[in-house]
């Protein structure tokens, strides 16, 4: 066996703890592994302790004693356990504003993914500078905390976040979002852990609180930003290990235990609990409505299903919105979309037409501000039917157009008149919706350069040639 394939060190003691379930003394441990004799091996408990309570593999005893926890699924995601990750933010209790943001893998052992200042620290107040810093973080820097932000939304796609509770949920989320991107759908507040524990949620739920409740979680020591982060990953592990124990394995086993749960929030309402679970996983634009017919709120998803089971999750810091749309809303319509473009769109233009109550007034009134336009193309995207592609037409500076494609021989004509319309007439009539489309699609394709088919018509003579272009990407699409 070579060097790089020998087991660690914790490999190696969760091996011999799986062979000894009558559990093993951390003086035997020292001994064992850490080739110390006698009483010297005895006072080591404390330094085993440290090595091995991150490691979820493990745990020790009320008597002291140290054993593996049974195999699970859940330690590989691929297997169809709980694929969770810790995500802790510091938040400004002021303005909400995310000061500090950390990820964490849980399993097989706790470890920060990613961690870093969101904002400058040297603009906090001298106090939250000196108790929060930490001489391992890296420098502040713009580009730093984008890339974090990034890294944290991109991260997400296969797991799923627990956060402390839904300010900071909503505080990453706002932040994530000035940058143009949004975390998953499929979310948790610590506080649904707990209840599915059956642990006593403490009110108000804080960090120090949550340590409280979840006393088998002790183990980060300190007060800066990325130890709040860590001990936050320690109780969300401690919580998951209880869960196993109670036969909570999968995903689908926490929608059983919340479906009985949440049953009385889906009083009075033509859906239930089980048929947002019948909802697709993939993006759409959806909507609320009112006994009376009338729009409650519009959103969109990249997963339908994980978004609308969001909005009946119990918290306890659940904002007004959330709670009127709890007992208001009647009825759901979505529409599917093939992708987060064509679901941003559709979003504005319904939001737009019917002027929801509860959306927030800047995501009604058109968007203000200059950004660096690109040149007329056409970009070619999934659909939500088989067999079909969705193109979206950029003529620069001026409009965007949502035309859903499927090479049809027989429309040949009527497509290449509609190209030379659309790109290759003087200017296209004006109407107000024009720059807060085109600002939403040319900001999605800056960020997703590299992503998307793009048939370039500004090098093109014709409609002809764009139309065959178009064409064979389409092809290749289905």
């Amino acid at each position: 066996m070579s060097a790089s394939s020998q087991p660690s060190l914790h490999d190696s003691i969760i091996a011999f703890l799986r062979e000894r379930p009558e559990g093993v003394s951390a003086a035997e441990l020292g001994e064992r592994f850490l080739k110390l004799k006698g009483s010297i091996a005895v006072s080591v408990a404390p330094a085993i302790k440290a090595m091995l309570l991150p490691d979820r593999r493990c745990f020790q005893d009320e008597t002291g004693l140290w054993h593996a926890r049974a195999r699970q699924s859940v330690e590989d995601p691929a297997q169809g356990g709980l694929p969770f990750v810790a995500v802790h933010g510091v938040i400004d209790p002021v303005s909400h504003r995310v000061r500090y943001l950390s990820l964490w893998e849980l399993m097989p052992r706790i470890a920060c993914s990613a961690s870093g200042w969101i904002v400058d620290p040297a603009s906090l107040s001298f106090d939250d500078r000196d108790r929060l810093a930490d001489g391992a973080d890296a420098p502040f820097s713009p580009e730093a905390a984008q890339e974090l932000l990034l890294f944290i939304a991109s991260k997400e796609e296969n797991r799923i976040p627990v956060f402390l509770g839904s300010t900071s949920r909503d505080s990453i989320t706002i932040a994530c979002s000035v940058i143009g991107e949004t975390l998953p759908d499929d979310t948790l507040v610590v506080s649904e852990l707990l209840r599915a524990a059956g642990v006593s949620v403490p009110r108000p739920l804080t960090l120090a609180a949550l340590e409280r409740a979840v006393p088998g979680a002790a183990g980060a020591k300190g007060d800066t930003a990325r130890r709040q982060g860590e001990q936050f990953a320690l109780c969300v592990a401690e919580l998951l290990a209880t869960l196993r124990l109670r036969g909570i394995e999968t995903r689908e086993d926490l929608d059983a235990l919340f479906r009985r749960e949440k049953a009385s929030l889906f009083t009075g309402k033509e859906f239930s609990y089980d048929d947002l679970l019948a909802l697709p996983a993939s993006p759409a634009v959806y909507a609320f409505k009112d006994a009376s017919d009338n729009y409650l709120y519009i959103g969109k998803a990249k997963n339908l299903r994980r978004r609308l089971l969001g909005y009946f999750g119990e918290t306890d810091e659940s904002p007004g919105k959330l709670e009127q749309i709890r007992d208001q809303s009647r009825r759901i319509i979505s529409h599917q979309c093939g992708s987060e473009l064509e679901c941003l769109i559709h979003e504005y233009r319904l939001i737009r037409k019917y002027s929801p109550l509860l959306n927030r007034q800047f995501e009604v009134v058109e968007s203000k501000g200059s950004f660096r336009p690109i040149d007329d193309c056409i970009v070619v995207l999934p659909h939500a039917l088989p067999g079909r592609v969705m193109s979206v037409w950029v003529r620069r500076e001026q409009r965007i157009l949502l035309k859903s494609f499927d090479a049809d021989p027989e429309a040949r004509t009527e497509i290449i008149k509609e190209l030379d319309a659309f790109f290759f007439s003087k200017k296209l009539s004006p109407v107000s919706s024009d720059f807060p489309e085109h600002q939403i699609a040319v900001r999605w394709i800056r960020r997703h350069a590299d992503e998307p088919a793009i048939v370039p018509v500004h090098r093109m003579a014709g409609a002809e040639e764009v139309y065959e272009a178009l064409r064979l990407l389409a092809r290749d699409g289905l």
